[in-house]
């Protein structure tokens, strides 16, 4: 007989994937897997091959399950019941803690998990701001493309800003949602205190190059006899003052978000997410 020969498509079948189920589906066979194992279990313990599990005794059902020994002596079984109860708590905050991942593990676990969904594919994004003045607006911006892994650039005008990012497709369109319908654009950040005016000043995003040396000394010394917070005691660039004066006039009644492109894209271009003005 001749000797067979793999065909030449044998080496390009593809392996099929095992069926994708829902969240319902795999509810309702994780259910039927543990009611099957249960019952697997009970019919040992009838059959004498596994020993019978032990009552779990509780304060709610102690004389229903210890009728005799709770009318002989209530308080050593109440003491007994009640260090079953601390045993088994103890045992279950212990397993819990051993499959807990350590602080290391899950970022490792957020990185890879970050990797793999940048592997998919990358896409960009550029929006459109009709103001991006508000310091709240910014830190949205600005931690929420950090938290998200993307990278990008927010350029600052007086007449508009634009907020161009690119990473994975699942984190864009997480980041579109925030962008296009959970941030509030018209309205303005609530007014806060020292301490807050304080963090303010670090989250809001300024010009890089800009220079805050001239009327450093003038500032904080006001903010020190007046008794105000440490934002006020930093001031910006000569020809940047009239600029803020005239965002902090604007009104945000009409501000609004746009998308203006979305596509794919080979690689990334930037390093981290930027602003510019």
């Amino acid at each position: 007989h001749p000797i067979p020969i793999p065909a030449p498509g044998d080496k390009d079948k593809v392996e099929l994937k095992p069926l994708k189920l829902t969240k319902k589906e795999a509810k309702k066979v994780r259910k039927l897997r543990r009611k099957a194992e249960l019952e697997d279990k009970r019919d040992r313990v009838r059959m004498g091959l596994l020993p019978p599990d032990p009552p779990k005794v509780r304060l709610a059902n102690l004389m229903k399950v210890l009728t005799s020994d709770a009318i002989q002596d209530p308080t050593r079984v109440e003491a007994r019941v009640r260090r079953e109860v601390a045993m088994r708590k103890h045992q279950h905050e212990k397993m819990n803690a051993e499959r807990k991942l350590t602080d290391e593990q899950r970022r490792e676990k957020l990185e890879a998990k970050k990797e793999m969904e940048e592997r998919k594919g990358l896409v960009g994004a550029v929006f459109r701001v009709n103001i991006l003045t508000d310091p709240s607006h910014q830190f949205k911006v600005r931690k929420n493309a950090d938290q998200l892994s993307l990278s990008g650039v927010c350029i600052f005008n007086p007449a508009f800003s634009l907020v161009y990012v690119e990473g994975a497709a699942k984190y864009i369109k997480q980041y579109k949602r925030l962008m296009l319908h959970r941030i509030a654009w018209t309205e303005a950040a609530r007014p806060r205190g020292g301490a807050a005016g304080a963090a303010g000043e670090e989250v809001e995003l300024e010009d890089p190059e800009s220079d805050v040396e001239g009327e450093g000394g003038e500032g904080a010394g006001a903010s020190s006899k007046a008794g105000k917070a440490r934002a006020g005691s930093k001031t910006p660039a000569p020809g940047a003052e009239s600029d803020q004066e005239a965002s902090t006039q604007k009104s945000l009644e009409n501000n609004r978000c746009v998308l203006i492109w979305e596509g794919a894209l080979r690689q990334r271009e930037f390093a981290g997410f930027k602003a510019r003005s």
